[in-house]
């Protein structure tokens, strides 16, 4: 398809709405990723958030770094298809076919591909598209919901996140065990207390409350072991449709909030990466590809509050 009938055809199908939320989204991933270059998931959502606006150039622009991203951490399957599919545009850009060439040669050496496919890849590219690729992609912090809204879920015990994402800050010295012990037993007891107009207490904003400094260090071991990128959730204007997509149970309950919605996939934000049983659940409520984001406990309590217009807690 011609890319100016394209580009139009899009022109013409979004709403100015929708449009404001796109560029919102683009601006905002812009920042993520010029800070976190090898954050290959920011850098999907900012190529589909250009393909949508029919931002050709900026989408081809942004294919580059999501190659570079995808070869830099080692997934040379899908650098190679982003390779092909920018060499459909640009068919002598150099340094995309000295990497496709520098990809083949280490998948030659893990034996993942043949000598004649090598080859037949340098002369014959095909289009992958983001939503052909997104079943690939169940890797790191990304993975492939295959519920519904709606759907009836189980979750286990609140406290056995809580108890495992304590047990990591220990071990990272970060905190000593009887603060942490202290500190679980009044975030139970607070969840206990929760009401209809109360949002849940994070293990995190406890033990850090007012001391950035700790949050800062609390965070950056939370990203090096998850590999979940960070989102700067005070920065977004959340729909409050988007952020209702998910049950109570898992939004005021556990502090989980979907932020963004692009094509099929959802972009929710968490405080505690460890509470894997409602992580589970959230994959089993949507029908869509579920893109895992850290945040400070603050602003998601403050989006949620927003989206619910609740009371903050104490």
């Amino acid at each position: 398809m011609d890319l100016a009938f394209y580009r139009l055809v899009l022109e013409h199908t979004l709403s100015e709405e929708e449009r404001s939320q796109i560029l919102q989204t683009i601006e905002m991933f812009e920042v993520i990723t010029q800070t976190q270059h090898e954050d290959y998931q920011s850098l999907e959502i900012l190529k589909v958030a250009y393909h949508k606006l029919g931002k050709a150039e900026e989408a081809l622009r942004t294919s580059r770094r999501l190659a570079e991203a995808y070869f830099n951490v080692g997934s040379f399957s899908l650098a190679m298809q982003e390779c092909e599919a920018i060499l459909t545009v640009e068919p002598s850009a150099l340094e995309i076919v000295a990497m496709l060439g520098e990809i083949e040669t280490r998948l030659q050496q893990a034996g993942q591909i043949s000598e004649e496919a090598a080859h037949n890849a340098l002369v014959a590219y095909s289009v992958a598209t983001p939503s052909a690729r997104s079943g690939l992609l169940e890797i790191g912090g990304r993975s492939r919901s295959t519920g519904r809204v709606g759907k009836r879920i189980s979750l286990q015990n609140p406290e056995q996140g809580n108890d495992q994402l304590g047990k990591f800050l220990v071990l990272q010295q970060l905190f000593p065990e009887d603060e942490m012990s202290v500190a679980l037993e009044a975030v139970k007891d607070a969840n206990k207390a929760m009401n209809d107009r109360t949002l849940a207490t994070s293990l995190v904003g406890w033990l850090c409350q007012d001391n950035d400094e700790k949050m800062e260090a609390v965070l950056s071991a939370l990203i090096d072991r998850t590999k979940f990128a960070y989102v700067p959730l005070e920065y977004y204007d959340i729909d409050r449709q988007v952020g209702r997509m998910l049950p109570d149970s898992l939004t005021i309950n556990r502090l989980f909030v979907p932020f963004d919605l692009i094509s099929r996939a959802i972009m929710v934000a968490v405080a505690n990466p460890f509470d894997n049983g409602a992580r589970e659940a959230v994959e089993q409520s949507l029908d869509y590809t579920v893109m895992w984001y850290l945040a400070k406990p603050a602003t998601i309590i403050k989006a949620l509050q927003d989206v619910y217009r609740l009371e903050a807690r104490a």
